[in-house]
């Protein structure tokens, strides 16, 4: 889950702006590991402006000060919040390898009402506990968002000082590299992304497990889940057609028993919309009233 999040950074950074610019996220998780997920559609808010990007989920926040070189994170639940500086990593990973690539199909289609092209972006992750992890990102980028004209000027600023070290990756150096070639890649497109659909497939190799270990709290709510889309199945009518899809992605169920119809463990389809090129009062990138400051964890 980490990786997508970082490819879901790259794709933010190529969308963001000089002028401020904001838009929403929705995020949807299928795939065969997609019932331990135990969670609905998420939706993300992203604010861009001057030298700073917001992203807010409504349970936390990230705030990236390029000027500071800060990164704030706001915790709702808990009301506090912690700072740290772009340098600041957790332990390195160096026997981790990545490569990336990225092309253009020449598809096109109108997603979410925009005239959007297909690219394609392959990353493959090797490491001796793993083997060899595929994941495919299917991008549908448009010109004709609001804004897309000025999309590429935040990135070409900060591109030197993106803090991918900080942010999941552990330090490695190889996975830092894969991030920087893929974010220059984007933000070489025409438009900005308006659905990205991400596939996590199983890892191959001979260090790779069959199946990732689940816990007895992670078994019974598969379990679980598999008897409710049963009695879907045996209802009869359009749900039970669709809880019959949803049992053969399913670890051990149906015709494609152990994946997905896609191969995937993990889908996870982002849809953006509500593209605005309003002006963003500095309010939003404040630390709310009556937030503590906590110590960030290393």
């Amino acid at each position: 889950m980490k990786l997508a999040i970082l490819i879901t950074a790259a794709l933010t950074l190529a969308a963001a702006a000089q002028a401020d610019f904001s838009y929403k996220v929705t995020r949807k998780t299928g795939g065969m590991m997609a019932a331990m997920a135990n969670s609905g559609p998420q939706t993300s808010t992203y604010f861009f402006k001057g030298q700073k990007m917001k992203s807010d989920n409504g349970t936390s926040a990230t705030i990236l000060d390029f000027d500071a070189q800060t990164i704030t994170t706001i915790n709702n639940s808990t009301k506090s919040y912690t700072v740290r500086g772009f340098g600041d990593t957790g332990a390195a990973s160096n026997d981790m390898q990545a490569q990336v690539e990225v092309k253009e199909t020449g598809q096109k289609k109108v997603i979410n009402g925009f005239n959007a092209s297909e690219v394609i972006m392959t990353m493959t992750v090797d490491s001796p506990q793993m083997g060899k992890m595929p994941m495919e990102v299917d991008i549908w980028v448009s010109p004709d968002v609001p804004g897309a004209n000025q999309a590429h000027e935040f990135y070409r600023r900060n591109a030197a000082k993106f803090p991918w070290s900080a942010m999941a990756v552990g330090g490695n150096p190889s996975m830092q590299k894969a991030m920087a070639d893929l974010q220059r890649k984007l933000t070489s497109l025409e438009g900005v992304p308006v659905e990205e659909i991400v596939r996590m497939k199983s890892p191959s190799g001979a260090g790779a497990p069959a199946m990732p270990q689940m816990s007895g709290a992670q078994s019974a709510q598969l379990a679980q889940a598999r008897a409710r889309l049963e009695a879907l199945a045996n209802s009869g009518g359009p749900a039970a057609a669709i809880a019959k899809q949803q049992l053969d992605k399913m670890p051990g169920g149906g015709a494609q028993a152990g994946g997905s119809s896609s191969g995937a463990m993990i889908e996870i389809t982002m849809d953006s919309s509500d593209f605005s090129s309003s002006p963003i009062d500095d309010s939003v990138f404040a630390i709310p009233a009556g937030y503590t400051k906590a110590t960030a964890a290393q």
